[in-house]
């Protein structure tokens, strides 16, 4: 079994830059710039630490098989990858760096001040997903803190009675439409958590949906929509012969931007969004559990990530038979949630 996965997190036309992911954990990094035609050139870093000499040498073998693949694919005449495995010394990042006004092109006047070194493995995209905390409906509790005849208000304190979130609803023509203001920035557990909080303090009779907009510093994290049929038991849900039709379908194309042989790149448009497109998927192909990302401009909604994800195993259909796939949704280099299909969802 491969534990190996290779997770773009910056590809241009030019160049692109790996997080190496071993058993759900980062271990690495890999850098490449490269011209089609001519020449293929980085760094492979992996982390001492974390990594036995036996599983550096798994980590090894998939990436040369990954680097190989790409020099066929870009019909490079040269390739010098340069491997290390070490602890990082730093990382130069943009947080905390000076102001522009403060910059200087010449070294010996950078202010004292300058950048400060952040330790790669605290990024949050990077932790390891199995040492993330579960929550559950038992971690958090809701208090009603003012209510008139079509609205209500909540607060969300967690198991230490600290203020993490505030909820604002309102309620007309048997629709829950309102907000959650988040003090912090939630992961995709937390969002889930709190939406069933909210739907539980409603009578499922006198409520035929919710429109839940989740925000952290006025900015919108995702939009949680639910109908009656979603709220329904599972064992009644699956009766629909059709759980996978959508009046949406043909609101969203897939298409195929890049094949690197054994990476796919698709681009994900939305009819009424224009020309841009509002995501990009990488799809690793090479084994027949297939591991991959999209990284959306907008969150957007559960419903629309799904049916996207639906669209692109579609996609994938025609290029390659597999057993499952494993997506991971990021918007903004955050993880949104990940997936895991199995090839029976689509045949």
């Amino acid at each position: 079994m491969n534990h190996v996965m290779l997770r773009p997190d910056l590809k241009t036309a030019g160049g692109e830059v790996c997080d190496i992911l071993y058993k759900n954990r980062f271990v690495g990094t890999l850098a490449l710039v490269y011209r089609e035609s001519d020449r293929i050139a980085g760094t492979l870093q992996l982390e001492k630490e974390v990594l036995s000499e036996t599983e550096k040498d798994e980590v090894s073998d998939h990436v040369h098989t990954y680097v190989w693949a790409l020099v066929d694919a870009l019909r490079a005449r040269d390739c010098e990858v340069m491997v290390t495995y070490s602890s990082y010394d730093h990382v130069i990042a943009t947080e905390d760096a000076p102001s522009p006004q403060n910059r200087s092109s010449d070294a010996e006047e950078v202010p004292e001040y300058g950048p400060d070194w952040v330790d790669y493995s605290t990024r949050l995209e990077d932790e390891n997903p199995d040492e993330r905390e579960e929550y559950t409906m038992a971690d958090y509790e809701m208090v009603v803190v003012g209510e008139d005849d079509d609205s209500i208000e909540y607060h969300i304190y967690d198991n230490e009675d600290d203020l993490v979130a505030e909820v604002f609803l309102t309620i007309e023509d048997r629709i829950v439409t309102g907000t959650v203001d988040w003090l912090f920035e939630p992961s995709g557990k937390e969002l889930n958590t709190i939406a069933d909080l909210i739907i539980l303090d409603f009578n499922e009779d006198e409520v035929d949906g919710f429109v839940i907009h989740m925000q952290h510093l006025d900015e919108l994290i995702e939009t949680i929509e639910l109908t009656h049929e979603d709220l329904l038991p599972k064992d009644d849900a699956d009766d629909d012969p059709d759980v996978y039709s959508s009046p949406l379908r043909n609101e969203y194309t897939i298409v195929l931007a890049r094949d690197d042989g054994g990476v796919l790149t698709y681009e994900i448009y939305q009819q009424s969004r224009g020309g841009l497109p509002i995501g990009t998927a990488t799809v690793d192909i090479s084994q027949r559990q297939l591991t991959g990302f999209i990284d959306f401009r907008e969150p957007g909604s559960t419903d629309d990530r799904e049916l996207i994800a639906t669209l692109l195993m579609e996609e994938l259909d025609k290029e390659k038979d597999y057993d499952t796939i494993n997506l991971t949704m990021m918007h903004k280099n955050r993880l949104i949630e990940e997936v895991l299909f199995e090839t029976e969802h689509v045949h």
